[in-house]
C-alpha cells in the first residue's frame, strides 16, 4: 500500500536510486517487498545490497561532541558512519556497548563498506570491519541489512495483546487485541528524548538522557539573588567559607535542587535570611 521509510529511515541508503512512482527511495521499496515475500512464502529475489553492513550516517555537529581523540579525517560538520554492531559477536575482545563506539569515515562507495577501517571513538584504537567473524575477535562485525530486515519478521508487537489476551511473541498471528495500561506514577518528561530514528545524523543524540521532573522531597533551589551573591564572592571563597564541595556549590549556581540544610548554610554564610521552603518549592530570599 505504501513504501514507508518508517523503521528504516535511520539507516544510510545502500542505493542512490529513487522510485518516482511511489515517491520513495528504491531500496525502501525493495526492502519491504523482500520482507513481505519472505513472510508470505512468495517467490523472491535478494536485492544486491542485502548483505551490506547496516550503517547510520552521522554528523559531527559540534566540536564539543568529541573534544578528544578525534581522528584526523573527522572535522566539525563532516559526515561519518556509525555501523550497527552485532550484539552476538560484533565487538572485539574486551569490548562491549559500554566501552566501544565504532565510527568510520563516510564513503559513498557502497561496495567498500564491508572492509572499511575506523576507530573506537572512546579510546582511539583502530579496527577493521569484517562481515563474517573470524574467531579471533580482532575485527568489528556489523549487522547486515539482511539481518536487520529479518528482525522485523520476528519482532513482537509490544503495543497490542495476542488474540488470547496474553502478550505478543515472535510467532503471534491473528487479530490482535487492545492493550490496557495502568499508570502507577505520573512523571513529567522533558523534550530531550531519543530521536535518532528521526534525526539520525547528530551524534550527540546517541548519548541522550530523558529528563524527568519529579516532585522533590524537602528540596529547594537557590533564588537569583543568592546565586548573584555567590558569584560575587567566587567559587573558591565560597568553598572555604561554607565547607561545601565545589560540586555542591556549582549545583546551587545551576539552580538544581539542594537539601534545605545546604541552602541554609549558603544563606548564613552570605547573611541572607531564608523563608522555610515548602517541599518541591522554590526558596524565597531577602537581604
Amino acid at each position: 500500500m505504501k513504501a514507508s521509510g518508517h523503521g528504516l529511515g535511520y539507516l544510510c541508503s545502500p542505493d542512490d536510486k529513487f522510485n518516482k512512482d511511489v515517491d520513495a527511495p528504491q531500496w525502501i521499496v525493495e526492502a519491504w517487498d523482500w520482507v513481505l515475500r519472505n513472510e508470505l512464502g512468495l517467490p523472491n529475489k535478494d536485492p544486491r545490497w542485502l548483505d551490506y553492513p547496516a550503517m547510520m550516517r552521522m554528523a559531527l555537529t559540534s566540536p564539543n561532541v568529541m573534544p578528544s581523540r578525534r581522528p584526523d579525517w573527522l572535522w566539525p560538520f563532516n559526515f561519518f558512519f556509525l555501523p550497527l554492531l552485532s550484539e552476538l559477536d560484533g565487538y572485539p575482545a574486551g569490548c562491549n556497548r559500554s566501552n566501544f563506539r565504532f565510527i568510520t569515515p563516510f564513503n559513498s562507495d557502497r561496495k567498500s563498506w564491508p572492509k572499511l577501517r575506523g576507530i573506537n571513538a572512546l579510546d582511539g584504537q583502530e579496527y577493521e570491519i569484517e562481515m563474517v567473524p573470524n574467531g579471533k575477535q580482532d575485527k568489528v562485525v556489523p549487522e547486515s541489512l539482511r539481518i536487520i530486515l529479518r528482525q522485523y519478521l520476528r519482532r513482537p508487537e509490544s503495543k497490542s495483546l495476542a488474540p488470547d489476551g496474553g502478550p505478543c511473541v515472535a510467532d503471534t498471528i491473528g487479530l490482535l487485541r487492545r492493550a490496557s495500561v495502568i499508570a502507577s506514577e505520573i512523571v513529567p518528561v522533558g523534550k530531550e528524548t531519543d530521536r535518532r530514528w528521526e534525526q539520525g545524523e547528530d551524534m550527540s543524540l546517541l548519548d541522550f538522557e530523558v529528563l524527568e521532573y519529579r516532585e522533590g522531597k524537602k528540596m529547594a533551589v537557590a533564588e537569583p539573588e543568592l546565586k548573584s551573591q555567590m558569584v560575587k564572592h567566587g567559587l573558591r571563597a565560597m568553598m572555604r567559607a561554607t565547607g561545601l564541595s565545589q560540586h555542591t556549590i556549582e549545583r546551587a549556581l545551576r539552580g538544581e535542587r539542594l537539601q534545605p540544610r545546604t541552602l541554609k548554610t549558603l544563606m548564613a554564610t552570605l547573611g541572607v535570611v531564608a523563608v522555610e521552603p515548602r517541599p518541591g518549592a522554590r526558596t524565597s530570599t531577602t537581604n
